[in-house]
C-alpha cells in the first residue's frame, strides 16, 4: 500500500479544484492511503470524505518542521506539492520520500498575459496542471473536481432552509457576493436588483459567505425590497457545502463558492471582471457558465488583487443584473 501526501494550503477555490487529484488517485490507485495537508479553515471541504485517510490541518503559523511532525509519519511513498510556494517546498524537502512532484504554475507566461493586457494571450488550465502531477504515477486523465456533503451536514443544511421556508416548497437560489479581493466583487446595487428579481419570481434568495462577507450582505439586504435569508458567518464550511448542494442555482463572483457549486453539480453563474477565464481558473464545470465582458484591460492581475487603474470599473459595470438573471435562468433550466 502506498501513502501519498498532497499539499495545498489555500485558498478555498484552489483546494476544491485539487479534489480532482484526490478523485483520480482514489480511482486509479484504490489501495493508496491519501493524506491531505491544508489550512484548518479549509479542512471542512473533506469532512466525511472517505477518499482521504487523514486531513492534516494547520493554523498557518507553524514551522515546516512542526508541520512535518503533524502528519504523524516520518516518510511517504510520494509527495505531491500542489501549492509550490516556499512553505510547501520546505515541507516537501523535509519529508522522506522517493517520489516528489511539484505543480507547474507557468508563472512567467501568466504574468506576460497580465502585463501585456492580453496581447500575449494563451489559454491556461489550472486543473490540467494539477492533474499533470499524476503523470509519473501513470494517472492524470480528464477528471473534474468532486466533493460530496456528508449526510450529517446535508441534513443540517436541509433543516436550515426548511425552517426559514416554513414548510413551503419554495426553491432556494444562492447569491455569493463576497470575494477575497474587493476588486473581484460585482456591484452591490446589481446584487440588490438581482436578488429582488429572484424573490419576485417566487424563489428564496439565500446569501452565502463567511464572516468577512457579513457587512457587504447586510448592505445588500438593507437595500432590497423583498425578503431574503443570509447564512454568512452563521454556518461553517461543511454546512455551507450542504446548502450549496441543495440550491436551484447560484450567482457568485470569481471565488470559492463557484468551485464548490461546480464540484457539486449545482447550476451557477460566475461573474469575472479583473480576472480572466483564460488564466485557467474555470475548469469547465458542466453545471455553470461564466460572464466576462472581454474588455481589453482585463486581466489587470492574476488573482484580481490590484486596484482598478481605469476611471470606472468597466469590467464589472458592463455586466448588468439583467444579463446575469438571464444566464441564471438558462443554467437552471438546463439542469
Amino acid at each position: 500500500m502506498s501513502d501519498f501526501l498532497i499539499i495545498r494550503f489555500s485558498s478555498l477555490g484552489d483546494i476544491v479544484m485539487t479534489t480532482a487529484v484526490v478523485e483520480e488517485l482514489s480511482n486509479g490507485l484504490p489501495e493508496a492511503s491519501l493524506y491531505f495537508l491544508t489550512k484548518r479553515e479549509y479542512s471542512g471541504i473533506f469532512q466525511g470524505d472517505d477518499r482521504i485517510k487523514k486531513v492534516v490541518a494547520i493554523k498557518g503559523d507553524e514551522s515546516p518542521q512542526q508541520i512535518v511532525r503533524m502528519t504523524g509519519k516520518k516518510s511517504f511513498d510520494a509527495v505531491i506539492d500542489l501549492h509550490g510556494n516556499l512553505r510547501s517546498r520546505a515541507v516537501s524537502a523535509l519529508i522522506k520520500s522517493p517520489r516528489k512532484v511539484r505543480l507547474n504554475k507557468h508563472p512567467i507566461a501568466r504574468r506576460l498575459m497580465v502585463w501585456s493586457r492580453s496581447r500575449f494571450q494563451r489559454d491556461f488550465d489550472v486543473l490540467e496542471s494539477y492533474l499533470q502531477t499524476l503523470n509519473p504515477f501513470g494517472l492524470g486523465g480528464i477528471v473534474l473536481p468532486c466533493i460530496t456533503p456528508s449526510k450529517k451536514n446535508l441534513h443540517a443544511a436541509t433543516a436550515l432552509l426548511d425552517a426559514y421556508r416554513s414548510g413551503s416548497e419554495t426553491s432556494a437560489v444562492g447569491i455569493a457576493p463576497g470575494a477575497k479581493h474587493p476588486t473581484k466583487r460585482w456591484n452591490e446595487d446589481s446584487f440588490v436588483r438581482l436578488a429582488d428579481e429572484i424573490s419576485n419570481g417566487g424563489e428564496l434568495p439565500v446569501f452565502i459567505g463567511d464572516s468577512a462577507d457579513e457587512k457587504v450582505i447586510k448592505r445588500i439586504q438593507g437595500n432590497m425590497k423583498t425578503e431574503s435569508l443570509s447564512l454568512a458567518g452563521k454556518v461553517d464550511l461543511p454546512i455551507t457545502i450542504g446548502v450549496i448542494s441543495l440550491l436551484k442555482g447560484l450567482v457568485t463572483n470569481d471565488s470559492g463558492p463557484m468551485h464548490i457549486a461546480g464540484a457539486l453539480g449545482t447550476p451557477f453563474v460566475a461573474i469575472f471582471g479583473p480576472t480572466h477565464p483564460n488564466l485557467g481558473f474555470v475548469p469547465g464545470y458542466p453545471s455553470g457558465n461564466v460572464i466576462h465582458t472581454g474588455v481589453p484591460c482585463s486581466p489587470c492581475s492574476i488573482h484580481g488583487e490590484k486596484p482598478c487603474w481605469m476611471e470606472n470599473r468597466c469590467c464589472m459595470d458592463g455586466i448588468t443584473w439583467e444579463m446575469v438573471f438571464e444566464e441564471l435562468e438558462k443554467v437552471m433550466e438546463e439542469e
